[in-house]
């Protein structure tokens, strides 16, 4: 795949004013502050097309990006620690649950999970979520610039207990050409058979 160019749509409240033009959307998911809005921007080539901030729960909508391969990415509100009311954060975990199970569109989905926290509870629920939803998935084991080659390939294989795993990072690049082919496979075989 060709280097993505990004542009942001929209944030939507839940299911309320998603796209319904049917084109393929790959949701990014993940904990408070694992680096979605980072992964984001180096997808579209290191340029910020989001908002990335040192305090958690941002995204606090669904944050729809449109692509120029002609798919959407969806950065779902972070599941985990966010300096929010508890009302909001239980309305982001039906908004989550519901755009995950119901979203016909929706052909994958990339769960970013830190590479120095590989199996933190809320991670691995997420990730048999995911499993049982039957959808493509894949772990993008963020920030693996902050880890030496053994403790990276430690975090690989504990991770990769939850699914297959790409070690990235927004820093450096590393991962990111492995993520692209994802990301073309997702949405080209799904959209071929729909």
């Amino acid at each position: 795949m060709a280097k993505l160019q990004i542009q942001f749509l929209k944030s939507c409240p839940g299911k309320t004013g998603l796209p319904d033009d049917g084109l393929p959307e790959i949701a990014f998911i993940g904990r408070s502050n694992v680096g979605k809005s980072s992964l984001i921007n180096k997808l579209n080539n290191g340029r910020k097309v989001a908002r990335t901030s040192s305090r958690p729960g941002c995204t606090q909508y669904i944050n729809i990006y449109t692509t120029s391969r002609n798919f959407y990415i969806a950065d779902l509100p972070g599941y985990g620690y966010a300096k929010a009311p508890e009302r909001l954060r239980k309305q982001w975990i039906g908004w989550i649950g519901g755009y995950l199970r119901e979203r016909q569109p929706l052909r994958g989905s990339i769960l970013l999970v830190d590479c120095r926290h590989p199996n933190l509870e809320k991670d691995l629920s997420m990730a048999r979520f995911l499993m049982e939803g039957g959808k493509p998935y894949i772990i993008a084991l963020t920030k693996s610039d902050k880890l030496k080659r053994g403790k990276l390939a430690q975090s690989v294989r504990i991770a990769g207990e939850m699914g297959p795993v790409i070690p990235v990072s927004s820093v450096d690049g590393s991962g990111i050409n492995e993520l692209y082919k994802w990301l073309a496979t997702a949405t080209a075989i799904q959209s071929a058979g729909s």
